[in-house]
């Protein structure tokens, strides 16, 4: 079992939140809690955690840190969630009201999917994964910047490797939190990685990837990339402006336009981990060409081929949950 992170990130005791503000959140239905809340081929990481029905994280706004509890209060077809938000004192006034439009972008609670639902609950591949699991997003949770940070410790890595270096990080950089009788990481902002030189940062054990975190961090410290007016540029600029950061190749940038911008199409690539998986699920074979992938995809769910991707992929992460999976823990012990 890999420890998450050390018990006092940064050498500082956890920060004390205290519930400041309550409201319930109206997502558009079809809407399923714990398979938004929870992506179980995702990674552990500190700052974050579910349990059926609640899910807490933590969370940079404006210069604060706080911590969010989610529970879910609804239906999957009358969803309803009742959010509490924790600071570590008074907010200033309008800041709930600023603050609420952005997570209900970052947990995508308004997108409406029920022309994919419709379109393929009787699919022989995706009825099964859409009965269980009908409502099932793409979601963001964390800021752009912060997902690129998860992105690139993610790069050339196993699951512990990618693991031992981000909770590195939150140890060097980040500030533990209490809330809800929780202790959680805070990521950090660009400005606070920008404090340490490149060999600082390959003192935690991160590689080349000190220079990338540091160049990402740049484009966000001089505001060249404003996270909230890329969600209204249309697909092709988003591409443009995301694609020239240090380090984001071609892969990077497909994860980004259908997890942080909920593009539900534009399946291109297939990486090699995930083609041996899809091989096998699919194809029953041990390896296929990415071509027949693409073609699989493209063919039977036309605008919808990354959504259609997620849902067989996170389905059979669920179902990894409940059963032993061989081939699928093999592969997973070679990652």
């Amino acid at each position: 079992m890999v420890p998450l992170h050390s018990p006092i990130a940064g050498g500082r005791p956890p920060l004390r939140l205290r519930p400041v503000a309550r409201t319930t959140l109206r997502p558009r239905s079809p809407y399923n809690f714990d398979a938004n809340l929870r992506k179980p081929s995702h990674f552990p990481s500190s700052d974050n955690a579910w349990d059926r029905g609640s899910s807490w994280i933590t969370m940079r706004w404006r210069n604060r840190r706080l911590g969010l509890r989610f529970r879910d209060e609804g239906t999957v077809d009358d969803p309803a969630v009742r959010l509490t938000i924790f600071a570590p004192g008074v907010l200033p006034r309008g800041y709930v009201r600023d603050l609420v439009p952005e997570i209900v972008w970052r947990f995508n609670l308004n997108q409406d999917i029920s022309g994919f639902t419709r379109a393929f609950e009787d699919d022989e591949y995706l009825g099964p994964a859409i009965e269980r699991w009908r409502g099932m997003k793409p979601v963001a949770a964390n800021s752009l910047y912060e997902t690129l940070m998860i992105y690139v410790v993610i790069q050339n890595a196993v699951v512990r490797r990618s693991i031992q270096m981000l909770e590195a990080l939150f140890d060097r950089l980040g500030r533990d939190v209490r809330f809800d009788g929780r202790t959680m990481s805070t990521f950090w902002t660009p400005r606070e990685m920008l404090r340490l030189k490149e060999v600082d940062l390959r003192r935690l054990k991160v590689g080349y990837r000190a220079k990338t975190f540091r160049r990402i961090s740049e484009a966000f410290g001089r505001r060249s990339l404003d996270e909230r007016l890329l969600r209204e540029m249309p697909r092709e600029r988003i591409e443009r402006e995301v694609g020239d950061l240090y380090g984001v190749g071609p892969a990077t940038l497909e994860y980004l336009l259908f997890e942080d911008f909920y593009f539900l199409d534009g399946l291109r690539l297939i990486p090699p981990w995930e083609r041996k998986i899809m091989s096998r699920l699919l194809f029953r074979s041990s390896l296929v060409r990415e071509s027949r992938i693409l073609r699989f995809f493209h063919t039977r769910y036309p605008g919808y081929e990354k959504l259609a991707f997620h849902y067989l992929w996170e389905d059979l992460f669920w179902r990894r949950d409940r059963e032993t999976i061989d081939w699928l823990e093999r592969e997973i012990r070679r990652s």
